[in-house]
């Protein structure tokens, strides 16, 4: 009987095994498995019996036991596990020695977290800096896992650093400083942007035995230090190949030695007159966080695809609505199968998420929408003037969907310039994201009535405001949708294609036909992987009709 029962045991973990893994290999394009616990830039692990979990390290009510999110079956469910109130816990795991280890902030100063026997053992605590740091990362293993480094930040403007550890997190020593130049007020700049120096890094190992440090600015882009000895010493800044404005970036190491990045690569809305510099500001930026990944330590990038866009983007009552930090712009990322990423991004219960994808989605060389589901890939938001809450505007939503004036069930987008002066930018716009191309095309289905006023199609290699007029100056390529400059003289449906090669011209082609020669206005590092419709400011009761894009890698 015994025998038989253990015959049964084995037959039912297999069987759950096999399903399990069937429902992993369902999983392609990104899909939202769960909601994290907390600030989404710390806290998720994987377990050595394959566990997920995602501890909760700040998100808590004063009598509230602390917690973690369990998920036994790769992230697809989740449960809660309370934890003792006097056991502090870590969640990242020595590949040396088997414990856990955190470097984690009190007021007194920073302090270092060591299992002692495993997750379910005893702890260590010790007190490692005197001085205050903010935002710190999880452990990053170098050196085979025989060094550890932790990024941080300090307090003020005083810049990123590092604590390093050679001794399994039995000791540590701190860097030096790095800083980065602060945003000055200028050009389409009215006011100046929170300066809060270099913060937030993220580290990764690269194959010739430096560190990568990308961080936190006020710039257009992060910025970037080298370590050549570990991480005690780091290079004077300089500005990285990415974009993102007071965001947060994140490297992820994986398994196969494939790099991953995670970062917003948007651009804030010139900021208004009164703002100098301090603490509160409005961010503009926040709500799409994007990936891509390297097969060559960095030197080149795959994908830059929006990963997530933040799914209350378009609320009327995005700022007013509680709560502080709206936004998806951290992430966390573990690997739960062949190809499988779950990732944790995002900032306040009703933005962030845990999102599950196989990295072959990265690869992808072409994408289309015709709006089967509606505006769900699209940013078309504008701002009504006034932040309220926490660092936000409350939104109203631009570049609206119409019925398909030829198509039944179907939709249209409408693009058409309405004055309205309660918005920040009243110029209407829709923003589409697609696979970085070096070379590529893009492709649109427009249909142009007599009396619409034209509007201008923008190809970028990073995320606007849709609303946002100043993109087409940093942008490769740009021109006019109207009956003029494409010579369309009736109301059909007409494909316009661009095509374009790496930081050269690029070609305009109506129905095949060759309209319009474009030069390159801005040279991109990753390629182009955005478009960009945006009115002009002119009262347009009729505007332009979108009916289909598509963009491919050539």
């Amino acid at each position: 009987m015994r025998k038989f029962y253990l015959t049964l045991i084995a037959i039912n973990s297999l069987f759950y095994c096999s399903a399990q893994t069937a429902k992993l290999d369902s999983i392609f394009a990104p899909v939202v498995v769960g909601v994290p616990p907390s600030d989404a830039y710390i806290g998720l692990s994987k377990m050595p019996d394959g566990e997920i979990r995602h501890y909760n390290y700040g998100e808590r009510k004063i009598d509230e036991r602390p917690y973690y999110l369990s998920s036994k079956d790769s992230g697809f469910t989740w449960s809660r596990v309370n934890l003792s109130h006097d056991m502090p816990y870590a969640d990242t795991q020595s590949p040396i020695s088997g414990e856990f280890i955190r470097i984690y902030s009190m007021s007194q100063g920073v302090y270092a977290l060591r299992t002692v026997g495993g997750i379910d053992g005893g702890r260590v605590i010790t007190k490692i800096d005197d001085e205050f740091s903010l935002m710190i990362k999880p452990p990053v293993f170098i050196k085979d896992g025989k060094k550890i480094v932790v990024a941080a930040h300090r307090l003020g403007r005083k810049g990123a650093l590092t604590y390093i550890s050679d001794d399994d997190g039995l000791s540590w020593k701190i860097s030096n400083n790095v800083t980065a130049p602060l945003h000055e007020k200028g050009g389409f700049h009215k006011g100046v942007r929170w300066n809060h120096g270099a913060v937030e890094p993220t580290i990764a190992e690269l194959g010739d035995g430096r560190l990568w440090m990308v961080m936190r600015t006020s710039q257009d882009r992060h910025y970037q230090s080298f370590s050549e000895d570990d991480g005690l010493t780091w290079s004077e800044s300089t500005p990285s190949p990415f974009y993102g404005t007071i965001t947060m970036p994140t490297f992820h190491r994986m398994k196969d030695g494939r790099l991953l990045f995670f970062w917003t690569n948007t651009t804030s809305l010139p900021e208004v007159d009164g703002p100098t510099g301090q603490w509160e500001d409005v961010f503009t930026n926040r709500n799409a966080t994007h990936i891509a990944i390297s097969e060559d330590n960095g030197k080149t990038w795959i994908g830059m695809r929006e990963l997530f866009l933040d799914i209350r983007r378009n609320e009327e009552d995005f700022a007013s609505n509680p709560g502080s930090d709206k936004s998806v712009h951290q992430a966390q990322c573990v690997e739960v199968g062949d190809n499988k990423l779950l990732v944790s991004l995002g900032q306040n219960k009703d933005h962030r998420k845990i999102v599950m994808l196989d990295v072959d989605w990265i690869y992808e060389k072409e994408r289309s929408n015709s709006f089967e589901n509606g505006l769900d890939d699209w940013s078309t938001f504008k701002y009504y003037k006034g932040y309220v809450g926490h660092c936000g505007y409350n939104r109203m939503q631009g570049g609206l969907l119409v019925d398909h004036s030829d198509k039944v069930g179907a939709k249209m987008l409408n693009i058409r310039y309405i004055k309205n002066d309660t918005l920040i930018c009243d110029n209407d716009g829709a923003l589409w994201n697609f696979p970085a191309a070096k070379d590529g095309e893009f492709t649109t289905r427009v249909k142009l009535p007599k009396d619409a006023k034209p509007i201008t199609l923008i190809l970028n290699d990073r995320w606007f405001n849709s609303s946002d007029t100043v993109a087409k100056y940093n942008s490769m390529y740009k021109f006019n949708i109207d009956r003029k400059a494409l010579k369309i003289r009736d109301d059909n449906w007409y494909d316009v294609k661009v095509k374009w090669t790496h930081n050269n011209k690029a070609v305009v082609y109506v129905n095949n036909k060759k309209r319009l020669t474009l030069p390159l206005q801005n040279s991109t590092e990753h390629g182009v992987s955005y478009v960009h419709f945006i009115s002009g400011n002119v009262p347009d009761s009729v505007g332009v009709f979108i009916e289909s894009v598509k963009a491919a890698i050539k």
